[in-house]
């Protein structure tokens, strides 16, 4: 058993109400399936899938409370490894690398999806309260997948053993990231190109039942001459049965795969179920799969994961995520321990890999993150795979799903977003290796507190703390903040006093001089007209502006400025409800390119009720900023 500082057992989460947001149900097949609240028990009726954006602690403690207790068949996570580096994000404007020779298009805009930087006890309690409410989700025959690097590993396995129980660990998986990537004659040390699959459940034995193994086919060119033997137009080779039975060997002769060898011959005694053998071992027959003039060898995988193309860079499937997992090894886990209409469920979805698998395969899938470019990644995928789906008419649990928002959480900053702003804001200097701080301003230390609460007393002590932890540090330290409250300033006050090096200073952004603009955002706007014509709503997109974008493009330090050719290089997706209720969007029509360089059309027909009718659009920039026009028709 681990234990840390701060250490403590998972006693009460509070849920909270997960609400629908007003663009967040895509339903082309117009089912009118609507659960707000996403209660299973109403689910189980008429399922759609879910997409959680909030702080995935809360959404586990909200499915928690929504009688998903028990439900979920199969739990894989890809969590934060403590790599110790900041995550980003890649955003390409459409259209621009083709008119735009001189942009360098991997660093056009760049958005932090988290930092992986973290005290060893801070991880370590974020990690464990997380598996104890997975495990309470988790069904008593279902299989959970935690995927680490060798930062953690061993820290993870011992907090999987303490939550789920050492005797319910089935299984490590070895996977290779990067099956082209080597070290360089001169390097001191070993290429680190594996992470790891560690696989636990609640029960053993019954888990056990529910596993599908998994094989792959690799092609024979000439079986004769690779020593397969050929036997009425099929071909195979032989393996000694090792330890066997009377009873197995009759079964393997019922089944046409006993061969003895060295001209022996067996003959089957039914009555005893027995096979009599004269001369000759016992062999076991393997045959070759035949597709058309073609030859396969089928090898059922061990869990040595080397022949999947690691993290996901090719141009067909990545999205510029950059811990993306390649669509195979999700379809791997899916398919070797769960059955089709199962639960999945990822609370670390990242770029959507996981539910992206799980509808390929038919599973129902639960997914959820703290990232709005998280979801806004995931979203985009889905919406694409569905719509072939009911092109082709697969059978699937479902053709929708449903985006919810917990605990307003789309409301709040997302503390990666505002760190790396203030930091550009103000000038600070990173520190990536400082777990604590997060970086200097000239000789001075710099502490950015969680913009989602003032300045209050806590951070104040936790700030006296780690200055107790470093008897050597003479820096003086400034704290950046959206607010104080009252108590804040006397205590810097008094501690001032006392300290004669390690003084504080404060830049609150509401109120200061010099960096109070940080706060003036001016929020994305579109010209849309919408109008009527008989039976159809004419939706045409004139313009779109959003000033973060160009800003963010023309930063003052550089000397080449990038031109815009066209407005809807800065769009990413349009979507469009033709009966908007004023409460929840429904996607009828999703306007999602399907290459970066394409834009999306901008002019859209669509059919709509004689009566009159609100026609709402929604445009979604490269960064996630939303901008909506309604119109009634």
């Amino acid at each position: 058993m681990l234990y840390w500082v701060g250490k403590k057992p998972l006693e009460y989460v509070k849920g909270f109400p997960a609400k629908l947001k007003p663009h967040e149900v895509f339903d082309p097949l117009n089912t009118g399936l609507r659960h707000e609240p996403p209660i299973f028990k109403n689910l189980e009726k008429d399922w759609q899938n879910l997409l959680f954006h909030g702080d995935n602690k809360e959404v586990l403690a909200t499915l928690l409370e929504n009688g998903f207790r028990g439900k979920v068949d199969l739990i894989y996570i890809d969590p934060p490894f403590m790599s110790g580096a900041d995550y980003i994000r890649k955003v390409e404007l459409r259209g621009i690398k083709q008119t735009q020779t001189m942009v360098d298009d991997a660093s056009l805009l760049q958005q932090t999806m988290y930092f992986d930087i973290w005290k060893n006890d801070a991880y370590l309690q974020f990690m464990y309260e997380r598996l104890i409410l997975l495990r309470e989700l988790l069904s008593n025959d279902g299989v959970f997948y935690l995927h680490c690097d060798d930062n953690a590993e061993h820290h993870l396995r011992m907090l999987m053993d303490e939550v789920f129980g050492p005797e319910n660990f089935l299984n490590w998986i070895a996977y290779r990231t990067d099956v082209s990537r080597g070290r360089k004659k001169e390097s001191k040390f070993f290429g680190n190109n594996l992470n790891m699959l560690f696989i636990y459940t609640k029960d053993k034995q019954e888990a056990n039942k529910r596993f599908n193994p998994v094989a792959e086919e690799n092609e024979i060119k000439d079986p004769l001459a690779e020593g397969y033997l050929e036997d009425k137009g099929r071909f195979f080779s032989t393996s000694d049965p090792g330890t066997y039975t009377e009873e197995s060997l009759y079964h393997l002769a019922e089944e046409g795969r006993l061969f003895i060898t060295k001209g022996g011959k067996f003959k089957i005694d039914k009555k005893k179920r027995r096979v009599i053998i004269k001369g000759g071992s016992p062999r076991v027959k393997y045959y070759l799969i035949r597709k058309g003039n073609k030859f396969f060898k089928e090898r059922i995988i061990d869990n040595v994961w080397e022949d999947l193309l690691g993290i996901a860079n090719q141009p067909g499937e990545a999205t510029g995520f950059a811990t993306q997992k390649v669509e195979g090894l999700l379809e791997r886990v899916i398919r070797s321990s769960s059955k089709e209409n199962d639960l999945v469920l990822d609370c670390f979805i990242g770029s959507g890999t996981t539910a992206v698998a799980a509808q390929n395969h038919g599973r129902r899938w639960i997914g959820c993150d703290i990232n709005k470019g998280a979801i806004q990644t995931t979203s985009k995928r889905l919406q694409k795979i569905i719509l072939d789906q009911i092109k082709e008419k697969k059978d699937v649990p479902s053709y929708s799903f449903g985006i919810y928002q917990v605990n307003d959480y789309d409301l709040k900053l997302l503390r990666t977003e505002a760190i790396e702003l203030a930091i550009e804001h103000i000038g600070i200097e990173r520190r990536k290796t400082d777990s604590f701080f997060d970086g200097t301003l000239g000789k001075e230390l710099v502490k950015i507190i969680d913009f989602n609460h003032p300045l209050t007393l806590l951070d104040l002590q936790l700030l006296e703390d780690e200055i107790k932890k470093r008897p050597d540090e003479e820096r003086n330290i400034v704290l950046v903040c959206l607010g104080k409250e009252l108590v804040a300033d006397p205590w810097i006050e008094e501690w001032d006093k006392k300290h004669p090096v390690n003084k504080i200073r404060v830049i609150e952004l509401r109120t200061d001089k010099k960096y109070g603009k940080f706060l003036l955002h001016q929020p994305a706007m579109a010209k849309v007209k919408i109008e009527r014509k008989g039976d159809k709503a004419i939706v045409d997109i004139l313009d779109f502006n959003s000033p973060t974008i160009i800003e963010r493009l023309n930063d003052p330090q550089s000397v080449f400025k990038v031109k815009i050719p066209d407005f809807r290089a800065m769009i990413d997706v349009a979507l469009i409800d033709t009966a908007y209720d004023g409460k929840t969007f429904r996607i009828v029509h999703s306007d999602v390119p399907e290459k970066k360089s394409d834009y999306i059309v901008g002019h859209y027909e669509l059919e709509i009720p004689k009566k009159k009718t609100k026609v709402a659009v929604k445009i979604i920039d490269m960064l996630g900023e939303e901008v909506i026009e309604i119109k009634e028709i």
